[in-house]
């Protein structure tokens, strides 16, 4: 229930509090005085969208605040407020903390319906007259259930377009793969090879070199008579005969004849290698182009050896999933058949459900009509099962399934007997049209909601009787609903169990616009206006007086 409204600097709004009570809230003034500038206030914290034009001349913010409370006690408040800057800036704020406008716009969903020109035509949506259908027959829960199984065909029905592709991607580089696997495998290259060859590729080339010098290095340290490891042998014993006299040389004659007995191994060691190193040039030639078939595999697939095996490695995986991704899409079709048909039968079965609440809905809507002036008037809600959704729906057997279900209803209406059935967007008048708004948002009322109605500009095309009749059902409406109506005609007026009015007066030069709760004498000032313009007689305003003891009367 909205509670309080608070505007400052909006439109032509200098500083406006309204305070809002259950039951049926009446809300008039002359034309042009700013009466639906509380309808787009209120729009404002709803969510929607806002602009530095609506702030109010030569201020620099604009600021709505609203006070919504959850239970009658008023024991759950939601305080939302909004402030637009002159700098397209917009701060919101839920019981005083910073919020986003798509937080605000989802706490206040459900609690405020405005029904203006723009709903009115929304009404003559078909989707939105379904969605009327299932509220009405309370087939939420069953239609909800549907949706979730068509979002599971529609899941299953992406990922195998999905896999499709892929796999259609795969098999365009199968080919390719295919090659670049065999240029690899033909090469049989071993983890690190190339770098064998590269160290096998120097001692080729440099084989003479390496032979003479480990040759010389043999010479020197043994074979000539001058050669290091004789020398070293002279100095061992002349250290071993000085180690007799001074035992301190014992250490140093030990330590010569290690270095002996490891430069001995040194040139031995030379003397192999200078026999066994030699000159191969056919195995350096097999190495040169062993190297340049390795090398080339490198180039041409980056890294290194081990990189060039983890290439062949993936190239074997991605070929192999070829044939998975068959058995994989195979796998997943299954599932869709079986999803689809639990959907189908789902479907089916709302649809069943539908057709049953229909006429029941036919029937609650006509009734109210007929409350409403509408006596002769013929309601009838089509169903058309044979239509294109333009590439949204998906057909299951001779059934096009969308996410409401295999169902498009049209809400026919005729305001006179013997008249054409005919879509209700094109027989209705504005009259018509506000009334029958009217009867399908009495029918869709819950006991006890907190939910609140604006109706703006409900009265449409009507007058007279019909008006009194509008006014009183919006009076019926006002036990399950807080409704809050914007109206011109005192036939409605007179019916409200609050009354505000709105006045637009010139203040320092300014125009502001203002609102007052009105009761008794100025209520009925307000009524007598409304009745008689800008002349009130003591006539107009006996009239008044007696319209609104009628409403209270009709009542009690």
């Amino acid at each position: 229930m909205l509670a309080e409204l608070h505007i400052r600097n909006f439109a032509i709004i200098d500083e406006l509090t309204a305070s809002f009570d259950p039951g049926l809230t009446v809300i008039t003034g002359e034309t042009g005085a700013g009466k639906s500038i509380l309808v787009n206030a209120i729009n404002l914290v709803l969510g929607s969208r806002g602009s530095a034009e609506l702030i109010r001349s030569g201020s620099q913010e604009a600021t709505v605040a609203a006070l919504f409370s959850r239970d009658p006690q008023g024991s759950a408040e939601l305080l939302v407020k909004r402030t637009l800057a002159s700098s397209g800036r917009n701060r919101v704020y839920i019981n005083g903390e910073p919020a986003t406008v798509q937080i605000m716009a989802q706490l206040c969903r459900g609690l405020v319906s405005i029904s203006g020109q723009h709903e009115h035509q929304l009404f003559l949506d078909p989707a939105v007259q379904l969605q009327i259908l299932d509220h009405y027959g309370e087939l939420t829960a069953q239609r909800e259930k549907y949706s979730g199984s068509f979002a599971a065909v529609q899941e299953l029905n992406s990922e195998i377009k999905r896999l499709r592709r892929r796999a259609r991607e795969r098999q365009e580089k199968q080919e390719l793969h295919r090659f670049q696997l065999d240029e690899i495998e033909k090469a049989q290259v071993k983890v690190d090879e190339e770098v064998k060859l590269e160290e096998e590729r120097k001692l080729l080339r440099h084989a003479e070199e390496l032979r003479q010098g480990a040759a010389e290095i043999h010479r020197i340290l043994y074979a000539d008579h001058a050669a290091v490891v004789g020398q070293l042998s002279l100095c061992d014993k002349l250290l071993t005969e000085l180690s007799r006299l001074d035992s301190n040389m014992q250490s140093l004659a030990k330590m010569v004849e290690d270095s002996r007995f490891q430069l001995e191994e040194v040139a031995f060691s030379m003397r192999d290698y200078a026999e066994r190193v030699s000159a191969d040039p056919e195995r350096l030639q097999w190495v040169e182009e062993r190297l340049h078939t390795i090398k080339g595999l490198l180039r041409k697939y980056g890294g290194d050896s081990r990189a060039l095996l983890a290439t062949a490695e993936r190239l074997r995986e991605e070929l192999e999933t070829v044939a998975s991704d068959e058995a994989e899409i195979d796998a997943k079709e299954k599932q869709l058949e079986l999803a689809k048909k639990r959907a189908l039968s789902e479907a089916v079965d709302l649809s069943r459900a539908r057709r049953q609440v229909s006429h029941k809905l036919e029937q609650a809507v006509a009734e109210s009509l007929a409350c409403l002036d509408l006596p002769g008037c013929t309601v009838r809600v089509a169903f058309d099962q044979d239509r294109e959704l333009a590439g949204q729906g998906i057909k299951v057997d001779a059934y096009l399934l969308d996410s409401s279900g295999i169902d498009r209803v049209a809400f026919l209406f005729s305001a006179n007997p013997g008249e054409e059935l005919r879509p209700l967007a094109r027989v209705a008048s504005g009259g018509e049209l506000s009334r029958v708004v009217l009867a399908l948002k009495e029918l869709q009322a819950r006991e006890g909601s907190q939910e609140t109605l604006i109706f703006d500009e409900v009265d449409a095309g009507i007058g007279g009787r019909t008006a009194e009749l509008v006014g009183r059902r919006l009076k019926a409406l006002s036990k399950s609903y807080q409704v809050i109506c914007i109206t011109h005609l005192p036939q409605i007026a007179a019916y409200g169990d609050h009354h505000y009015v709105v006045r637009k007066e010139a203040r320092q030069g300014r125009t502001t616009t203002s609102i007052a709760r009105v009761t008794n004498e100025e209520r009925l000032a307000e009524i007598a206006r409304m009745l008689g313009g800008v002349k009130v007689s003591e006539k107009t305003r006996a009239h008044a007086r007696e319209m609104l003891e009628q409403a209270r009367r009709a009542h009690t």
